[in-house]
């Protein structure tokens, strides 16, 4: 009998808010390794700032093109769990997305890959719900782990023609020919990230974008040239670069941005992008 090739167990990637603090996180691989025992888990991020979809879904839409096909995406950020709005799976053409139908997983339609969604609601694929309040543990991580073992998620709901999408945050141009945008995420290192992304700036800049010239402020400073790395910053210094997800961001060099610009959120904080004045020639 010939061999064939070896089964790949199954990759669940888990994203929530929970942070490290508690036990619900355990809880939900518990439940998960329990229903499939050889899944493999991937913790993706649990410090999603406290019920921000939003950012949650920049989160996923920057990181499962990295996973190998047929992962199980289960996303937890749910202020409203307990709540009116469903349970969604989202089938596209490799990977499969399991969450609250609140915006967290909007970035997967923002890409356009989205081929069927399903409504599940409690029953043969989930535990029974004891209260309303952790439907991480009661609802998602089972479904999750049975369509990580090959159940067809339509064999687990009814199909929707619609879901709730809230958009990701896009930089605009004012009428100065400036360049608007926000900060998107915090990291642990203090670094900012915003949504003004090297594909836009490229798009308003055929040809060669002036990184070196280029203006930026934000919170009242003023820098003067995007860097590639860090160590080309001055240490303690504020800096913006091009991170290698291709965002422009704010940072410090072996130090943090988010304390030294002194923020305590940073849903506030705009940036302003100044291309350099195009060069004119006399007659």
């Amino acid at each position: 009998m010939a061999k064939g090739k070896p089964r790949r167990r199954p990759v669940i990637a888990l994203m929530t808010d929970f942070t490290w603090h508690n036990w619900y996180l355990g809880v939900m691989k518990a439940v998960i390794l329990g229903v499939a025992p050889d899944a493999r888990i991937v913790d993706l991020c649990h410090d999603v700032s406290s019920r921000d979809v939003r950012e949650g879904s920049f989160i996923i839409g920057n990181s499962y093109r990295y996973f190998p096909p047929g992962t199980v995406f289960c996303c937890v950020v749910d202020p409203g769990v307990g709540g009116r709005r469903k349970n969604i799976v989202i089938e596209t053409d490799e990977y499969l997305f399991v969450g609250p139908d609140n915006g967290i997983l909007s970035c997967v339609f923002e890409e356009g890959i989205v081929r069927k969604v399903y409504g599940v609601e409690p029953g043969e694929f989930t535990l029974s719900p004891r209260g309303a309040t952790f439907h991480g543990r009661d609802i998602y991580a089972p479904i999750a782990a049975h369509l990580s073992l090959g159940v067809d998620p339509a064999a687990m709901g009814t199909e929707l023609d619609s879901v709730l999408i809230v958009p990701s945050t896009k930089p605009v141009v004012d009428r100065g020919g400036e360049i608007r945008g926000r900060a998107v995420y915090v990291d642990t290192y203090g670094n900012i990230i915003t949504d003004i992304d090297e594909a836009f700036l490229e798009s308003l800049m055929p040809g060669k974008v002036p990184w070196e010239e280029m203006g930026v402020r934000f919170a009242g400073r003023r820098v003067t040239g995007v860097k590639q790395f860090y160590e080309q910053g001055m240490e303690g210094a504020l800096m913006v670069l091009r991170n290698s997800w291709g965002y422009l961001e704010i940072a410090v060099n072996r130090g943090s941005a988010f304390e030294k610009l002194g923020l305590r959120e940073k849903k506030s904080l705009e940036i302003v992008v100044s291309p350099p004045a195009p060069e004119t020639t006399g007659a």
